[in-house]
């Protein structure tokens, strides 16, 4: 195994976090605003951790502390990745300090390749862990490497550049550099893991590794299926549960597969063997003899391979109901979201229908209760005495037909100046300036009426003094009131109030010029 991962801000990890935990350390965050010490130096499992640098700087010296805080320094970025980890399992058969070889080997290769610095830890399997289920031979590497290249100056001293590493660099840049996609690189440096390992493990004469697929390799074994944790839980705890059988079931099945292919690697191994024997006794060929391959050997019956293939066949079809049944349930989720979303999509219509509803009603309220208010108080308005404190007006007689209409008059004056002023108090609302704004255009056709009637009634009057005393009062009136409501009424009644006030005026100016006549006559 060779995965590899990257250290990033946006999931809210830290490098020198990272680097203290994986390292067993004590590190001190120099981050001003969110730096801590990260103190893991009583974690168990960690056989060592190195600082391994690339050849170029073999002749420096830098901290785990100030190298991982530089990097952190160097990203601006709050979703920078501050490093990148690579992850390898590192083979069993190997003694601890060619495991530690092997692991300082390939970081110093990647740290090489890339011109970065590499941090490499490797953990061992603790006693507690394999209490909970984890393997005896789960032997590991953690290796953390810079994001960013790394040189060194004059004085000796190590720094990271401002260039980030060709494995950090986006696939489009690596085109424009001549180098193939980020996945294939990844594919490179399993090969590369699985070259390095192999010169090792053929040293030391044990199986080698391959980085391919099982696929890859045409090996037909079956993959387990993901236990979940809580399934796995259970199963430490000696509780069987339907995924671990599942799993058990493929192991099994996948074991009697392995050993038919080794079997036939054997056996292609032996007649290759046989071949090289026959052409070294004619000397035809010259070859040195290799180590037999030390792996336990396992008889495998046509009975067993063919129970074996039945295994991995029907765990292929469970595998695939599985996954139809998935898929079914996946729709379903898939259409129960739809419906759902549809349904929250029409309570929220129905939503705003109640909430626009019930503001209409709260409107309609509103008005209603401002009517109420308004017809209250111009009806408290209307009820006032009429006062005639003129000296004009007291002489008029309010019960004879002019002055009915005088009374009348004088009433829509008042209050056509009392709406006036309820339109400017600051209490009064919009919908009562309307309804005010209607009744003065209402009392102001009731003014013009009662006025032309007045003076229809003025002029039917064949008493000349009483004639002149209705035509003064009238005028007095006119006089006073026309200034007050002329700008305040609509353009028609604007109108016909002048239409009315210069028939007034003519009409009084008729009669004062009649006496004039009628005294100098007499004289």
């Amino acid at each position: 195994m060779a995965s590899t991962k990257s250290v990033s801000r946006g999931q809210g990890q830290n490098a020198v976090a990272a680097a203290a935990y994986r390292a067993g350390d004590k590190l001190l965050d120099e981050d001003k605003e969110h730096g801590k010490t990260h103190d893991y130096q009583k974690r168990s499992g960690v056989l060592s951790a190195n600082i391994i640098l690339p050849t170029s700087l073999s002749g420096g010296d830098i901290g785990r502390a100030e190298l991982w805080n530089m990097a952190e320094r160097n990203e601006t970025r709050k979703n920078s990745r501050v490093a990148r980890e690579w992850l390898i399992a590192l083979p069993h058969e190997l003694s601890e300090q060619d495991r530690k070889n092997l692991a300082h080997d390939f970081a110093r290769t990647l740290a090489d390749r890339y011109q970065v610095i590499a941090d490499c830890a490797i953990h061992v399997p603790t006693d507690k862990e394999i209490e909970r289920g984890a393997s005896p031979l789960n032997f590991h590497a953690h290796i953390l490497l810079t994001t960013r290249t790394a040189t060194i100056d004059d004085d000796g001293k190590i720094y990271l550049t401002k260039d980030k590493a060709d494995s950090e660099i986006s696939d489009n840049d690596r085109r424009k550099k001549g180098l193939p996609r980020m996945s294939a690189e990844i594919k490179t440096v399993r090969e590369l893991w699985e070259h390095t390992a192999n010169k090792v493990l053929e040293a030391k004469g044990h199986h080698l590794i391959d980085s391919r697929s099982y696929k890859s390799q045409g090996i037909d074994l079956v993959p387990q299926i993901k236990m979940g944790k809580d399934a796995t839980h259970m199963e430490r705890k000696g509780i069987p549960t339907e995924k671990g059988q599942f799993n058990r079931e493929i192991i099994q099945s996948n074991e009697l597969v392995w050993n038919k292919h080794l079997n036939d690697n054997q056996k292609t191994n032996a007649k290759a063997d046989r071949t090289i024997s026959d052409l070294r006794e004619s000397k035809l060929f010259i070859v040195p003899a290799v180590p037999e391959p030390n792996f336990k050997k396992r008889k495998v019956s046509d009975v067993d391979l063919a129970r074996a293939y039945d295994t991995a066949n029907r765990l292929k079809n469970i595998k695939l109901d599985r996954e139809k049944v998935q898929q079914a349930e996946q729709e379903r989720l898939r259409q129960k979201q739809i419906a759902d979303a549809e349904q929250k999509k029409q309570e929220q219509l129905e939503q705003e229908k109640r909430e626009q509803q019930q503001r209409r009603d709260q409107i309609r309220e509103r008005i209603a209760m401002e009517t109420r208010q308004f017809n209250q108080n111009f009806k408290r308005l209307a009820q006032q005495l009429i006062k005639f404190d003129k000296p004009y007006l007291q002489k008029i007689d309010p019960d004879s037909e002019f002055g009915k209409h005088l009374v009348a008059i004088v009433a829509a004056d008042t209050l056509m100046r009392e709406l006036t002023s309820y339109q400017r108090d600051p209490g009064t609302t919009k919908h009562q300036r309307e309804l005010a704004e209607i009744q003065y255009e209402r009392l102001g056709n009731t003014l013009i009426a009662q006025s032309q009637s007045a003076l229809d009634s003025s002029k039917s009057t064949r008493q000349s003094l009483t004639q002149k005393e209705y035509t003064a009062a009238l005028k007095g009136v006119f006089d006073a009131m026309v200034p007050e409501h002329k700008q305040n009424l609509t353009q028609t009644q604007q109108e016909r109030l002048q239409s009315v006030s210069t028939a007034i005026n003519d009409h009084s100016y008729d009669i004062n010029r009649s006496r004039s006549r009628g005294l100098g006559f007499q004289i």
